[in-house]
C-alpha cells in the first residue's frame, strides 16, 4: 500500500504530465475506504476480490493458491494506457516487497506515451 500513498503524494505531477491514475488491489470496497480516508487517496481504487481481472491480465502471484488468505494477490506493476485504451507499456516485478517508486512510475509512463 505505500505505493498507492506515493502515488497519491506525487499525483500533481501525473496530472501536469496529463496522465491518470487508477489501482486496482484484491481488498474488499469497505477496507479500501478505509484505507481512502487514511491517507485522502484522490484517485479511483478498483476492487478485485475474486481477482477476475488480475487473473485474465495474467499477473496473479502464484504463491498462493485458493483458499489462502493472500490468494488473489497480483505481482506488483504498473500498465500505461494511452488514451485509445491500449497498454503502451508495463512494469511487473515477481517478489510482492519490491515496488517501483511513484517518480519512477511516472518518468516511464512518460517515456511510454510520447
Amino acid at each position: 500500500m505505500k505505493q498507492l500513498v506515493q502515488l497519491h503524494e506525487n499525483s500533481e505531477l501525473f496530472s501536469k504530465a496529463g496522465i491518470s491514475i487508477v489501482a486496482l488491489t484484491y481488498d474488499a470496497p469497505e477496507l479500501q475506504q478505509v484505507f481512502i480516508d487514511r491517507h485522502e487517496i484522490s484517485y479511483p481504487l478498483l476492487s478485485d476480490i475474486d481477482a477476475k481481472s488480475v487473473i485474465s491480465l495474467d499477473i496473479l502471484n502464484t504463491n498462493y493458491q485458493p483458499g489462502q488468505s493472500s490468494y488473489g494477490i497480483p505481482y506488483p506493476g504498473v500498465f500505461v494506457v494511452n488514451r485509445a485504451m491500449k497498454v503502451v507499456g508495463k512494469i511487473f516485478i515477481e517478489p510482492y516487497q519490491t515496488r517501483v517508486h511513484a517518480l519512477g512510475v511516472l518518468s516511464f509512463a512518460e517515456s511510454q506515451l510520447q
